[in-house]
């Protein structure tokens, strides 16, 4: 048998996520207790796939249709996806569009497709850490820049920030952890800004149809009436939030001109060959539902509205998030850190939180005493869980 040397991977570069640290301790609370724990730290809905997506993948199995797609997806998605682009003020063909395995790899593929050596990716202080292994795993010098007060974006901040050797700047908006919806000014400011820098910018949309106060603005409508060839915006969309198909991985990307679509279309070709088929037949029958979304959109509000009253009383956040499935909860009153705190939560109560130290740039003690929840599950258990939370920083607080 040969021996294995040991050696020195590139991959060994990218970072674990300290989420998923979370995950695996939940699921470990759960099997030694019998019962799940209160999942307060993921971002999986009450609320399941239309009943429409559901008929159409089975009938899709039933009938064979398993066959390989091109490396863009199904024609017919494709077209219908335009449709729906168009009515949101956004300018591309079928042809610039890419149906994924769910956005986090169509934002991995773009990344990819357009890198150079020694380029840098430019993502926010507080992030979704993905971006973080994305940036990594695509050989980027990864960058975050700073976020203005209620974590808006400070596009002065961001220029400041970057570095010569910029390439490509994410931007996401409702944004996952802090549920800030991007100004439109300021988003118009950062355009005009990666003009002037020759940047690339990455709009992950993934919670657009979630946004309760403001106004979004998909970011590449702001290119709407520029000519192709001169567009910079590439946008990543999912149909997990809107249309709860988290399990299904089924995502779209759009490419803001026909020259970064070859690029991407490589990528493609070379690591997924095809989207599921299967995924792709619900996602269409999925988008005409469009009154799921509404009610989708409708019940996370009033789960978020449901749990804030008593989290803004115990001087644990600010102010509801404007958007999004996630808030971000400062619990140094509690007297421990984010991951003591969420640690003991979870032994002592059963609730799963994040410590948002998961959501940052390493040595960014900014988050030490701030934990992320998401208010998209089941309502009762979600206000069993920050009732508890809630508590737990009163009387843990008062022992210190």
């Amino acid at each position: 048998m040969t021996e294995l040397v040991e050696h020195s991977y590139p991959v060994e570069l990218v970072p674990e996520s300290s989420l998923h640290a979370v995950f695996r301790a939940s699921r470990r609370w759960s099997d030694v207790h019998g019962r799940e724990a209160n999942a307060l730290h993921v971002g999986e809905p009450a609320f399941g796939m239309p009943p429409s997506a559901v008929e159409a993948m089975c009938r899709a199995l039933r009938d064979g249709r398993c066959v390989y797609t091109s490396a863009e997806g199904m024609p017919e998605l494709r077209e219908a996806l335009v449709a729906k682009l168009t009515a949101q003020g956004l300018s591309t063909t079928p042809d610039r569009v890419f149906v994924t395995p769910g956005s986090c790899q169509g934002l991995t593929a773009v990344g990819a497709a357009v890198h150079t050596p020694g380029a840098a990716w430019l993502i926010p202080q507080v992030h979704w850490p993905i971006y973080r292994q994305q940036g990594v795993l695509n050989r980027y010098d990864v960058v975050g820049y700073p976020l203005g007060p209620g974590y808006a974006l400070d596009v002065a901040a961001i220029a400041r920030a970057a570095t010569p050797a910029t390439r490509v700047i994410v931007v996401n908006s409702p944004a996952n952890p802090t549920g800030a919806v991007a100004d439109p000014a300021a988003l118009r400011d950062l355009l005009a800004l990666a003009n002037e820098r020759d940047w690339i910018v990455v709009s992950d949309e993934a919670y657009a149809d979630f946004v309760y106060e403001g106004t979004h603005l998909p970011m590449a409508a702001l290119e709407a009436d520029v000519e192709p060839h001169r567009r910079r915006v590439f946008s990543a969309f999912t149909f997990s939030k809107s249309h709860a198909m988290t399990g299904c991985r089924v995502g779209y990307v759009v490419a803001p001109n026909d020259a970064f679509a070859g690029l991407l279309r490589r990528v493609q070709e070379g690591s997924i060959i095809a989207p599921p088929t299967p995924a792709q037949i619900g996602a269409l029958a999925a988008l005409d539902d469009t009154a799921a979304v509404r009610a989708n959109v409708a019940a996370v509000r009033t789960s978020r509205d449901a749990a804030m009253g008593e989290l803004m009383a115990a001087g644990l956040i600010a102010a509801p998030p404007a958007g999004g499935w996630y808030a971000l909860l400062d619990i140094t009153s509690s007297g421990h850190a984010a991951a003591e705190f969420a640690d003991r939560l979870l032994a002592e109560h059963g609730v799963a939180v994040a410590p948002a130290s998961a959501f940052t740039i390493p040595g960014d003690q900014s988050t030490r005493g701030v934990v992320r929840i998401s208010f998209a599950g089941d309502r009762t258990r979600l206000l069993e869980g920050t009732s508890a939370l809630a508590r737990a920083c009163r009387e843990w607080g008062g022992q210190t």
